[in-house]
């Protein structure tokens, strides 16, 4: 419940545009038993500040729209989120 709840909030982010909060809103109405751990949770908080230093969060008014989107990105210009969540644990071992 917790690592793949986990991955998805990580696409909802990436992809979706969403910050941590609302892509977590989102997952529990629609599956309200998901309850990601305090350590991937943690996880997330800090791939948010990754996603919103790169822009790649838009802003409130912006979300709905993405969010709404049918479009989906293509598999060859779009990483997955486990590789995603993989190269910001790479990137912030210490």
């Amino acid at each position: 419940v917790s690592r793949a709840a986990t991955i998805v909030l990580a696409y909802l982010m990436k992809y979706h545009h969403n910050t941590v909060t609302e892509a977590f809103r989102y997952l529990v109405e629609k599956r309200p038993q998901i309850w990601p751990n305090q350590g991937f949770m943690l996880q997330l908080i800090h791939y948010e500040n990754e996603l919103i230093k790169s822009r790649e969060i838009l802003s409130t008014s912006e979300t709905s729209e993405a969010f709404n989107s049918t479009a989906v990105p293509s598999t060859n210009d779009a990483k997955s989120p486990i590789e995603t969540l993989y190269e910001f644990k790479k990137r912030t071992q210490v």
